[in-house]
């Protein structure tokens, strides 16, 4: 999802209080403890340059882990 598209869908939902880039953090750690696949490593690989330094940490620890 885009921030957009995250602010829109979750509206009225605590799970906002994270924050775009919060969340997008959380689903990097939960990757990276799920079991390796081509999805799961796709996935992380399209944030590997994201704007956040906090996400690109924790893509970048999250696919070591697939290695």
């Amino acid at each position: 999802w885009t921030e957009e598209e995250f602010l829109s869908r979750t509206e009225g939902s605590a799970i906002r209080r994270t924050g775009y880039v919060g969340w997008l953090r959380n689903i990097a750690v939960a990757l990276g403890n799920a079991t390796t696949s081509l999805d799961v490593i796709s996935a992380l690989k399209a944030r590997e340059t994201h704007p956040s330094e906090i996400v690109r940490e924790h893509v970048s620890w999250a696919l070591a882990q697939h290695q």
